[in-house]
């Protein structure tokens, strides 16, 4: 795969394409590519994604797949009913390090901390419900693919944390926020004897086993997650359901904080 256009409505932003991309086409009306990665702020994803669905071209869309789980629906019908590729970037599931990670046969806790010192890297991140709650929803749905029985949500300003419950007992824990202080990124699932840490920060997977203190799960050389999740989607054929079930739990979140607002 090869960069073939960039459309961008700014002027500004256009001049510059131009500039650091001389041999890619800007703001082209062609037909002469076959995908389209979708990089835009979270509330445009529905209507950009349409409109190169309805022009017959496969897509990625960056996470979340829209802002409703109706758009997210309507968006794979399309995609179904003209036979295309639609994909969502949900990153962490294409890191070496998640992947490690065996997906439990029983009960489990899972617990997500994805935390931002200042404001989230980008403007479309300042919303935590759209920066770091569907990387979250993508995690609890590749380890626990049950539907949840129960949501629990609590948001204070920037900061939400979620307690999904699940018919076997199982729960997911995910606290996500900006302007917290401090920057991380950490994943760890905790089993009846022995529980699994994924920390960005580190290359390796630390194993903890109950009563043989903890080793060291040695990650082998492996493509940076971004490069392995794009060559996943020039492969991929058919439309992701990771995209609508994400929006599914992510539709049940936004519900319980909408509860949470009207309670006097």
């Amino acid at each position: 795969g090869s960069l073939v256009a960039i459309i961008e409505t700014d002027g500004d932003r256009s001049d510059q394409a131009r500039r650091d991309f001389p041999n890619v086409l800007i703001n082209c009306t062609g037909s002469d590519y076959d995908a389209t990665a979708i990089a835009t702020p979270p509330e445009t994803h529905y209507q950009v994604a349409r409109q190169v669905l309805l022009a017959g071209k496969d897509v990625f869309i960056e996470k979340p797949m829209t802002t409703s789980y109706r758009e997210a629906l309507e968006l794979t019908e399309l995609a179904e009913g003209k036979g295309l590729n639609l994909m969502v970037g949900h990153i962490y599931l294409h890191n070496r390090g998640i992947q490690r990670i065996p997906i439990p046969v029983g009960k489990a806790e899972l617990y997500v901390q994805l935390l931002n010192e200042g404001e989230g890297p980008s403007p479309s991140t300042v919303d935590s419900l759209w920066a770091g709650i569907p990387h979250a929803c993508s995690l609890a749905l590749h380890f626990f693919p049950d539907k949840p029985t129960s949501v629990k949500v609590k948001r204070e300003g920037d900061r939400i944390r979620v307690a999904v419950h699940y018919w076997n007992g199982s729960m997911a824990f995910f606290d996500v926020g900006n302007n917290t202080g401090r920057r991380l990124r950490r994943v760890e699932l905790r089993e009846v004897d022995c529980r699994y840490m994924f920390d960005a920060a580190e290359p390796d997977i630390t194993v903890f086993l109950d009563g043989a203190g903890k080793r060291v799960a040695k990650s082998e050389i492996a493509e940076e997650p971004l490069m392995t999740e794009c060559s996943t989607f020039l492969k991929y054929k058919g439309v992701d359901p990771m995209g609508l079930k994400v929006m599914g739990l992510i539709d049940r979140i936004q519900r319980e904080v909408g509860r949470e607002n009207d309670t006097p």
